[in-house]
């Protein structure tokens, strides 16, 4: 069933004000696929003020949905946040391999914040009575408390009715009220496992949905206007919430190989550098990234 974005007011509110267009689906393959055919089919409308636009596809519950490298991503109406925004950016800078690797950790940023507001707006308080410790593991996970609260997809897709220009998708999954026991890794959570007093799922899913589209519109369009000389303040930034700096993982790059050693530093386009024992340094660009002390907690 598929509510267009008229209907999608009453279900989704705030992000209706805040989004170019909201579409609905109480149950679909996924969100990734239908955001892939609009870009496709040249249905994402740039802005006439120049900011990005950021076109929300929300769903209840999806049969195939996937996170990076392509795994499953299992969800069960009602538990999840399972939203794909879409946008337009020049594709000078999105094809760019010196600057497209900030384009999931600036999404990251954007739902880092959305959780954060969206607590204070709710009045929601640490369950354990500590702070909210909401961190991002490089490239592309939430992390609450050293555990994975969601996940970004980030997909660039060609729009062939447009040449300077090409659609970007950040698919971001959150666990937003799943029982401990249906979790689908040890190193998961649930934002109900650590925070109080949050509303319903459907008005915190577009609570957050709202706030996203928000961050994201004002981060990607700071990124495209001032790149690269943004680029010292976003290091500056993400330096303060990674989690995976100072560890020592095992970064398991799309060719296969592991690469073990501490997780020293980002670079100015996004890499991340691991300091083997031998001390010789290793750039990653992409890749699953596990620290080692968290290994035997996974299934």
């Amino acid at each position: 069933m598929t509510i267009f974005s008229s209907q999608s007011v009453a279900l989704m509110p705030q992000t209706s004000e805040v989004a170019d267009l909201v579409k609905y689906f109480a149950i679909t393959d996924s969100t990734q696929n239908i955001a892939r055919e609009m870009i496709q089919k040249g249905e994402i409308i740039a802005r006439d003020d120049g900011k990005p636009a950021i076109v929300a596809i929300v769903a209840d519950e999806q049969t195939a949905g996937r996170g990076r490298l392509g795994r499953a991503w299992v969800s069960r109406p009602g538990e999840s946040f399972l939203v794909s925004f879409v946008t337009l950016l020049p594709k000078s800078i999105v094809m760019d391999a010196s600057h497209n690797g900030w384009l999931p950790i600036i999404a990251g940023l954007a739902a880092r914040d959305a959780l954060l507001e969206t607590f204070k707006e709710c009045g929601s308080s640490p369950i354990h009575g500590d702070a909210c410790a909401i961190k991002l593991k490089w490239p592309n996970d939430v992390f609450l408390h050293d555990c994975k609260e969601g996940g970004i997809l980030t997909e660039i897709v060609a729009d062939p009715s447009k040449d300077n220009v090409v659609g970007v998708i950040f698919g971001i999954g959150l666990n937003l009220c799943v029982p401990q026991e249906v979790l689908p890794i040890k190193m998961a959570t649930s934002l109900q496992m650590h925070m109080t007093d949050l509303p319903e799922s459907k008005e915190l899913r577009d609570t957050i949905a709202a706030k996203i589209v928000t961050g994201l519109r004002s981060r990607l369009g700071d990124f495209m206007r001032d790149y690269p000389s943004n680029v010292a303040d976003l290091l500056q930034e993400v330096n303060g919430v990674c989690w995976t700096l100072g560890r020592e993982v095992n970064v398991h790059p799309v060719d296969g190989s592991v690469v073990t050693g501490t997780a020293v530093r980002l670079g100015e386009d996004a890499s991340l550098t691991i300091r083997e024992a031998s001390g010789e340094e290793i750039v990653v660009k992409s890749g699953d990234v596990h620290a080692v002390a968290y290994e035997a907690r996974r299934p």
